[in-house]
């Protein structure tokens, strides 16, 4: 049997405390219940994010830290890992930024995560072999971001499917791919489609 969504409700703080991994939640009771230092975070990162974004911040953060934790290292710790699991990302764009990854441009954040690649080149590497022009490798790079897009699981991707999906079917002849840009048509000018 399945349990019904709840949802936030009129009182969004108690909600998102009420989701405590359960071993968290037992430790808290027995110090005492939720500290008011968490209560109070919570209550400043609704101002941020959703109440749904707070509830899967701890779920994340508790699997990713805190979940082999058990008896008296979990009852010791409780109020800290209270507080822990709530707090905001410390990052510089802290406003964008959910633990690594921006929200509204679903990728890593390039502050908290940059690119730590290297290149381990050798001369005889370098020399052979053409190199791609930077008009090559950008338009590669694109397609990739391009593929990579279409094949993710996010609404946002499933939304823009729907819409190319729908202006296929509306009969729009030229349906524009969600990373180009419509230009107007000039007149006199036909598309290569037509």
């Amino acid at each position: 049997m399945t349990v019904p969504y709840v949802g936030p409700g009129a009182n969004p703080t108690d909600w998102v405390t009420r989701h405590y991994p359960g071993p968290l939640r037992s430790a808290l009771e027995q110090r005492g219940g939720v500290p008011h230092s968490a209560r109070s975070i919570v209550a400043r990162q609704l101002g941020l994010r959703t109440a749904e974004q707070l509830r899967e911040r701890i779920e994340r953060r508790w699997y990713q830290r805190y979940a082999d934790l058990t008896g008296p290292t979990l009852l010791a710790r409780a109020d800290e890992i209270a507080e822990l699991l709530v707090a905001g990302p410390d990052c510089e764009v802290s406003d964008l930024c959910e633990d690594g990854w921006l929200l509204d441009e679903e990728a890593n954040c390039t502050w908290c995560r940059p690119s730590r690649t290297e290149f381990d080149l050798t001369g005889q590497d370098e020399t052979e072999g053409r190199r791609a022009s930077p008009d090559t490798v950008a338009r590669m790079a694109g397609s990739i971001r391009a593929q990579m897009r279409a094949g993710r699981r996010s609404v946002r991707a499933a939304n823009e499917r729907a819409r190319v999906e729908r202006e296929r079917r509306s009969g729009d002849p030229d349906p524009a791919p969600p990373t180009a840009i419509r230009q107007p048509s000039q007149p006199g000018r036909t598309s290569p489609d037509s």
